[in-house]
């Protein structure tokens, strides 16, 4: 997340092509509204690492998109710099008429690193949107992540929209068009390494975990750092998790269970951050609830700036008349960071296909 580890394997470098001919238009075919995929132009035009040029540095395919420092030692910080292109044409098929002279859209690059449990966004362009370029500058800390991180552009809107007969997406935070991804990959520790980072236990030795039937637990106990950890009990689950394929069943499964798991952490860490944020200053207790309220409150709060936003957050979450709703919005509002309805029907393509 933004920097809770500041958002799966080892990728290779054809996973696209790969999603292209497998999943591509069954995913399309699965949403409800207009959807433009791969139509966001995503260029990575330079790459330092701590501040110099990469050079010879790694194994670099511009072509495929793919970056991989594995192996590659002495550095702490790699930067990105480069631009998103949303054409105007674009715009123009996934939103209504109406709505072309101001559109409610977001432009927003997502970072996601399952194996670090880590999901970020950076947003390039807000409400109204114009086509056009803009231009990026990303950094992945390597202590904060390991195994594959994966940038992608998203385009969402911003507005509820009108529902009835349109086929267009009406929701706030619905993605509407997305652009090929960049993929990066980096050694992967064996040790649970810092904050979500999961540590595998068997939970049956400790007596403050959940029992043996779960996969998955956060602890809070140390508020300042929360700790996932994974039940080594449960050795097929763990193993598919912790596969580092791109293609085939079990790397489809892997991204669903982590979507599952995700949701479930990012709610209780939400929820964990409203109660220790300020209602009087909308400053919470630790830095890593500051990523996520940079995460979490545009989508929470639409219609108010960061710092009322999260001092409602705040009074929301200790007033029992509007917790309820609250949870509700929240649950959206995780649900939207994900692309579940994709990562499950590529899963159940892998497995119509392994009938065939």
């Amino acid at each position: 997340m933004a920097t809770v580890n500041e958002e799966v394997e080892g990728a290779e470098p054809d996973e696209e092509g790969e999603d292209d001919v497998q999943t591509g238009s069954l995913v399309s075919q699965s949403l409800p509204h207009e959807y433009q995929e791969e139509t966001l132009e995503f260029d990575v035009e330079s790459f330092r690492l701590d501040g110099a040029p990469l050079g010879d540095r790694g194994d670099l395919d511009e072509d495929d998109q793919f970056l991989s420092l594995v192996d590659e030692g002495d550095w702490e910080t790699l930067e990105l710099e480069g631009t998103v292109t949303v054409d105007q044409d674009t715009i123009e098929e996934v939103f209504p008429f109406d709505e072309w002279e101001e559109t409610p859209g977001r432009l927003a690059l997502v970072k996601e690193n399952p194996l670090a449990m880590s999901r970020d966004r950076q947003i390039l362009a807000d409400s109204p949107l114009d086509g056009g370029t803009y231009e990026f500058t990303l950094c992945i800390n390597r202590d904060d992540h390991r195994g594959r991180v994966k940038i992608k552009p998203f385009l969402t809107r911003t507005e509820e929209g009108e529902s009835g007969g349109s086929k267009h997406a009406s929701k706030v935070g619905a993605r509407v068009a997305d652009g090929l991804s960049w993929v990066i990959r980096l050694d992967e520790s064996k040790d649970g390494g810092s904050l979500l980072m999961p540590i595998i236990e068997d939970f049956s030795d400790y007596d403050s975990f959940p029992d043996e039937s779960h996969i998955h637990y956060l602890s809070l106990e140390a508020p300042r750092n929360p700790q996932l950890y994974l039940n080594r009990e449960h050795p097929q689950v763990v193993e598919v998790l912790k596969n580092s394929g791109a293609t085939g069943g079990p790397p489809r499964l892997r991204d669903v269970l982590y979507d599952y798991i995700e949701h479930s952490v990012w709610t209780q860490l939400l929820m964990q951050t409203a109660r220790d944020t300020s209602p009087d200053t909308g400053e919470p207790e630790y830095s890593w609830e500051e990523d996520v309220l940079d995460i979490f409150l545009d989508d929470l709060y639409p219609d108010l700036g960061d710092d009322e936003a999260a001092i409602q957050l705040a009074e929301d979450v200790r007033s029992h008349v509007d917790i309820p709703d609250l949870v509700q919005r929240i649950e959206r509002t995780v649900h939207q960071q994900y692309d579940i309805p994709s990562d499950t029907t590529n899963l159940i393509e892998e497995a119509i296909q392994s009938d065939d």
